[in-house]
């Protein structure tokens, strides 16, 4: 059995000679919290695409406490240039051209910047992982594997210090406990007090993201 998110809402597979009258209430009972979380993921992606109005005038990364002035110049032989807080694209950029330039700028500082917040989370709590990726994931924030290989979603950078924290707190203790057990959540209690705060935040951090990263 599978349940399907999209924004036609919720569609639940199941196999030959499931008893739906019977057995599928329980089963909603049981994920309600995810299913929950999935549909408010989904419209909040939805509304982002609506309200994309072009290239933005700022670029807000909150994880990094960075914020950069986008404008536009002519270029010599660079496509987008950075320094002192300022994004300069060429201006024979397209609108789609210049977004494009944009979330390339984002998956590079990305992948600068989000191993190093790991390592230093990682380092503080004696946490030893085999690798790090970042990547664009459509709705995990990040992930681990059984072999110690942590990925992490590049959009994680549009999120506020503490959830970014969080979720890089909440992969590192799977390291430790490849569950969400009882001993899982404890360990991640121990690293992050606030986890339950921050698991319920989460679920609607989809809204922190720009409508332009989602393009």
């Amino acid at each position: 059995m599978r349940f399907v998110v999209s924004s036609d809402g919720l569609a639940v597979v199941v196999p030959n000679r499931f008893c739906v009258s019977r057995d599928l209430p329980p089963l909603l009972e049981e994920k309600k919290d995810w299913i929950a979380g999935a549909l408010e993921k989904v419209a909040a992606r939805v509304q982002q695409k609506a309200d994309t109005s072009g290239v933005p005038d700022v670029v807000a990364l909150p994880s990094l406490e960075e914020q950069w002035r986008v404008t536009f110049a002519p270029l010599a032989n660079e496509r987008l240039t950075e320094g002192d807080g300022v994004l300069v694209l060429t201006s024979d950029f397209s609108e789609n051209e210049a977004i494009a330039a944009l979330n390339r700028w984002l998956r590079v500082k990305a992948r600068a910047r989000l191993p190093e917040l790991l390592d230093e989370e990682a380092r503080r709590y004696l946490f030893s992982y085999s690798g790090v990726a970042v990547k664009e994931h459509k709705s995990r924030w990040g992930s681990c594997s059984s072999k110690g290989n942590i990925n992490l979603n590049s959009r994680l950078l549009f999120l506020p210090p503490c959830l970014t924290r969080h979720v890089l707190l909440h992969e590192l203790c799977h390291l430790r406990e490849m569950n969400h057990s009882k001993d899982f959540h404890c360990l991640l209690d121990s690293v992050d007090p606030d986890a339950k705060k921050h698991a319920a935040q989460l679920r609607q951090a989809w809204s922190f993201v720009p409508g332009w990263a989602l393009r």
